[in-house]
């Protein structure tokens, strides 16, 4: 027997010495490579065990330069390494060109000719020996002597799948036909291509069905769009497909005799546009390829951001935290769009696999500016599909780079942001990520891309406020302060919208120094000169039995403001913070019903903080309704009146579901500590569930508590016709919110709750 899949391991060898594992009891030991011909005992009689992990998937080629290649591949979960093959056909003899350990899902192959066509495999190498071998993958070509690839001149190639003649127009692309370094189109696997023949129509009559392989062309990098004739004559359609690496056609099922034309958007960078079909029947008689225009500059340029939570920008549920991105647009001048695309959980590598990029580079125009911050994700190796080791990392960010160039716009590398990580010892900040950082700054020194070295300058700021200061900076606030985030937070990574204006001022301090359009449209990065002027002009509207919104005026130089609460009978040690604001305005909650509190505010810059406002007493009202929300016969918490599944509306209770039995839950008391009996158990009213109470006419505040002691929960609800959204609360809390106002003039007030509901309480404005 022959093995097409040549990997020098010994006869007795269980295991991989090259990957760091202990050889097996015959003691032999790793030869050296095996090339295609050779014919010894060692090529014949390897130590294997086949399928003990999985295959890898999705190898592709990361970046080619003339003489090397660097190919990447998903991580296989249980592999202790990995082998990379090479061959010069889909079938042929395929010879090992590197090894890599469990965490490097990528390697260089830096000996090939790169202006020939070669195809990859990649094998997983477990506990016991190896996976079978990965789909292959074709390389790309590069070298003076490779021609740019060439498009119609009309901006549309329509390919002719399938045995029988090609359509008027379109280019046949047999199933036998491979890639070549001539024809620069055609599937890598040709046995994975089955022609199927239908009738006499040229386009429709003759098909292919395509399997664990891909459809390959060499194209002019930009963008296009991409449409595919799928469906069968005689037999049912199943497919799915991928290009570059990101899903544009989610599972189609289409009836024998049905076809359709799916078509979807692609920004082509690396110039070989890759398309994976699949699915149990991916039958296909064309593939369409229409380029798009090139954009012109917007009379507004764009400055997009890519990244991850520390970028993101947060919904007001969310607060106070907040990304720098978020906050960017504060030191830029009306001359700019701030488009923020961050998010949280995303890496280099899951940013572009999830179309994030290819979003971007889609909307992007000469003139424009695209931020890219990636590393902290890219750090977390096992963790769905973010893990970018360091190397494969700056090659993802290559993609960012290029893309943005291609089109016309100015790229700049942010090294990340630093997290609240110190010596304990000296109180110094530590680098964070230092792999990751050094792989960003090496590639913009490579590529001559401008570099906004954010971890160099948190780290300063951070190491100038010292660790205790930096609390204000991160995510670190009490419990009972914001109604998300009940038992309080201390996070090292995110930041409150303070800490988010710091960082955003020193990305925009970078830029003001850097060679690039945006520069001159920064302002007001300075440090100020003092601290703010005390806030003065308090006032409070909306007051309801648990909070009210509170005003007041503050000059320019306040980045952020902490409102302060007191009981009114307290001392003047009683004094906490009840929330955070960067506007001159704020929400508070969280208070008791039908009582009197002093509330006072504070501004804040990066000098500090400033003296407090005069205070201003607030006396909150009593609720006219309260009901707690649970399954019959629960707990009530004292002072709400119990709704049950089974509580109809009647005119004599004035109070009730409309329509149907929602479901419930009641999760007891068995946690630590003991939840109230409000959070205990909950309703799950939906849309068909409505609940109305009974009340005059006037304006209201409706509060509308909501949790689940075993998991997270949602809730969206409208209130009288109006939507008030959707909004979530943590595993094991509650959260609340206070809708307002509320106008009523039909003696009926109405909520139409969808998920987990646990309490409600009406008070009223006017």
């Amino acid at each position: 027997m022959v093995n097409r899949f040549r990997t020098p391991l010994t006869a007795g060898a269980s295991v991989l010495t090259a990957v760091g594992l202990i050889l097996g009891s015959a003691g032999g030991t790793a030869a050296g490579p095996t090339h295609a011909g050779d014919a010894g005992a060692d090529a014949e009689t390897v130590a294997q065990a086949e399928g003990v992990v999985a295959a890898p998937e999705s190898v592709r080629v990361a970046h080619a330069e003339p003489g090397s290649l660097d190919i990447r591949w998903d991580e296989v979960s249980g592999a202790q390494g990995y082998v990379l093959l090479r061959a010069d056909s889909a079938d042929g003899d395929y010879v090992e060109v590197a090894r890599t350990g469990a965490r490097e899902v990528f390697a260089t192959d830096d000996d090939v000719d790169t202006t020939a066509v070669h195809y990859y495999r990649v094998r997983a190498v477990g506990a016991e020996g190896l996976s079978e071998p990965s789909a292959a993958a074709v390389g790309r070509l590069a070298g003076d002597s490779v021609p740019e690839p060439t498009f119609p001149e009309d901006g549309s190639l329509t390919l002719d799948l399938g045995p029988g003649r090609a359509a008027e127009g379109a280019v046949a692309l047999r199933p036998g036909s491979p890639y070549t370094a001539q024809s620069r189109v055609g599937f890598v696997d040709l046995e994975e291509v089955t022609p199927l023949h239908r009738g006499q129509d040229p386009l429709s009559g003759d098909l292919v069905t395509v399997g664990e392989t891909e459809l390959v062309a060499d194209l002019p990098v930009g963008d296009y769009t991409v449409t595919v004739a799928a469906g069968d004559p005689e037999a049912p359609a199943d497919l799915a497909i991928t290009a570059e690496q990101v899903q544009k056609v989610e599972p189609t099922r289409l009836a024998a005799g049905e076809t359709r034309e799916l078509a979807f958007d692609a920004a082509l960078v690396d110039g070989q546009l890759n398309l994976e079909f699949s699915g149990e029947a991916a039958t296909i008689s064309a593939v369409t390829i229409t380029a798009h225009d090139e954009r012109e500059a917007a009379e507004t340029p764009t400055a997009y951001l890519t990244g991850d939570s520390t970028v993101q920008t947060y919904a007001e549920a969310y607060a106070p935290q907040a990304g720098w991105g978020q906050m960017f647009g504060r030191f830029l001048d009306d001359g700019v769009v701030v488009d923020n695309h961050a998010i949280g959980g995303r890496s280099s590598k899951n940013f572009i696999s999830q179309g994030r990029l290819d979003s971007v580079l889609r909307q992007i125009r000469p003139g424009d500016t695209l931020y890219v911050q990636f590393g902290h994700n890219d750090n977390t190796y096992g963790v769905d599909d973010r893990y970018a080791a360091p190397a494969d990392y700056r090659n993802y960010l290559r993609t960012y780079v290029e893309g943005a160039r291609q089109r016309g716009a100015t790229p700049i590398l942010v090294t990340p942001v630093s997290r609240r990580d110190f010596d304990p010892a000296t109180g110094a900040f530590n680098v964070s990520f230092p792999e990751y950082v050094e792989q960003a700054t090496a590639l913009a020194e490579e590529t001559g891309t401008p570099l906004v070295d954010l971890a160099a300058s948190s780290r300063a700021y951070l190491d100038q406020i010292g660790p205790e200061g930096a609390k204000s900076v991160f995510l670190w606030v009490p419990s009972g302060v914001y109604p998300n985030r009940p038992d309080g937070t201390q996070d090292d990574t995110h930041f409150q919208e303070y800490g988010a204006i710091q960082m955003a001022r020193l990305v925009a301090e970078d830029t003001a120094a850097l060679d690039v359009p945006l520069a001159e449209h920064v302002v007001d990065v300075e440090a100020p000169a003092e601290v703010p002027a005390a806030p003065s002009d308090l006032r409070a509207e909306g007051v309801t039995a648990s909070g009210l919104t509170l005003h007041w005026a503050s000059g320019d130089a306040a980045d952020a403001h902490r409102v302060q609460v007191k009981p009114s009978s307290a001392g003047e040690g009683a004094w906490s913070l009840a929330t955070t604001s960067t506007e001159q305005r704020a929400e508070v909650s969280g208070l008791e019903q039908d009582a009197s509190y002093d509330l006072r505010v504070v501004a804040v810059n990066a000098r500090g903080a400033s003296e407090t406002s005069e205070p201003l007493t607030v006396a909150t009202r009593a609720p006219r309704h309260s009901f707690d929300f649970q399954l019959s016969g629960g707990s009530t918490m004292d002072g709400f009146a119990p709704v049950e599944e089974t509580t109809a509306y009647t005119v004599e209770r004035g109070y009730g579901f409309l329509a149907g039995e929602p479901d419930g839950r009641d999760r007891g008391a068995d946690f630590a500590p003991a939840p109230s009996d409000l959070a205990r158990d909950f309703l799950l009213p939906s849309a068909e569930t409505p609940f109305a109470v009974d009340v005059p006419d006037g304006t209201y505040a409706v509060r509308v508590i909501w949790g689940d002691m075993l998991g997270t929960a949602r809730l969206d609800v409208a209130v009288e016709g109006e939507d008030f959204g959707a909004a979530n609360a943590g595993r094991g809390a509650t959260s609340s919110r206070v809708l307002r106002p509320v106008e009523v003039d039909d003696g009926q007030l109405t909520i139409e709750a969808e998920g987990w509901l646990n309490g409600v309480e009406i008070t009223r404005l006017d």
